[in-house]
């Protein structure tokens, strides 16, 4: 998969192109079925599939107060769009002038004389151009006029409820894992690099643990303790991560630990991904550590059956 920042000048192969367009926060099951409509189209009509995306994330430039937390970060949206067979990724960059670019506009002067659209990919409520007055309808008519073909992919359900990545947000933060990985259909993962923390895993509890420095824009499950995968240099491990506050030791900030199961070796400044797999317990006070110490001893033992369920 090719992954190309967009400009006017832009390059790509002279084949008919079949181009899926959206911010694809989660990347989960409704993208993915509008994007595999695209790449099997294009393998069948030997064109290429292009996902257009943007970055940063609109709200961020339009609503710039508000607080916009992501599914997926950009690295990670690349990385699920790769297995899904996507032959181009583009990223085109999204800020204020774009933000006031007329629906009419984005369609001639983007979709039409810079990408040379055949054929377009989009969800059904699909918003675009200035203050979202683009729509499907706008796209249906203005495909007669460039002809080009606009596919509109209907809501797709789970148990007749519509996936969106804002109700699998709305999961995620209330720990409700399992719930929102069968809507993303794939599972929650963070990535970032191993930081320094203050040694209390290994000195005071005897359970070193990794502290993870993540983008502050990633969304992060309610705090309490999870069963997770971590991947460190290709090779996969379990390890159980601990999200919150350490009330235990009254410390005020939100932090990341992983204590890697079977594992003993210096990881510091690598960059890992996590994927999480179940919820352990929540978070808890204890009045002294040997109570916590305890605490993880029992956690590591739940961990293990879940990691023989599994």
């Amino acid at each position: 998969m090719k992954i190309i920042r967009y400009s006017k000048n832009i390059i790509l192969p002279e084949k008919k192109r079949y181009i899926v367009l959206g911010v694809f926060d989660g990347v989960h099951l409704g993208h993915q079925k509008l994007i595999k409509l695209a790449v099997d189209k294009a393998r069948k009509n030997d064109g290429i599939s292009i996902v257009a995306t943007f970055d940063p994330h609109p709200d961020k430039i339009i609503n710039p107060e508000s607080n916009v937390f992501l599914l997926t970060t950009l690295k990670e949206r690349i990385s699920l769009n790769r297995e899904l067979g996507v032959d181009v990724f583009l990223i085109i960059k999204f800020n204020k002038r774009m933000s006031k670019m007329l629906p009419e506009d984005f369609i001639s002067k983007i979709l039409v004389d810079s990408l040379q659209v055949k054929e377009l990919f989009v969800g059904f409520n699909y918003k675009f151009g200035f203050l979202g007055k683009g729509n499907t309808d706008i796209l249906r008519e203005y495909s007669k006029i460039y002809r080009f073909k606009t596919h509109i992919l209907t809501p797709i359900t789970i148990s007749k409820t519509i996936i969106s990545s804002t109700r699998i947000k709305d999961y995620i933060k209330s720990g409700k894992i399992g719930k929102a990985k069968k809507f993303l259909g794939h599972d929650i993962t963070i990535s970032g690099r191993v930081i320094s923390g203050k040694g209390r895993g290994r000195k005071l509890l005897n359970f070193a643990t990794a502290n993870i420095e993540t983008s502050s824009e990633k969304i992060l499950p309610v705090d309490g303790v999870y069963l997770v995968e971590i991947k460190i240099e290709n090779k996969k491990y379990y390890g159980l991560m601990n999200i919150g506050v350490k009330p235990t030791f009254e410390e005020k900030e939100r932090t990341i630990e992983v204590n890697i199961i079977n594992f003993n070796k210096k990881i510091y400044n690598k960059k890992v991904v996590i994927n999480i797999l179940e919820k352990i317990r929540e978070e808890k006070y204890f009045n002294h550590p040997d109570l916590l110490k305890k605490q993880i001893e029992e956690d590591i033992i739940t961990a293990h059956k879940m990691i023989s369920n599994r």
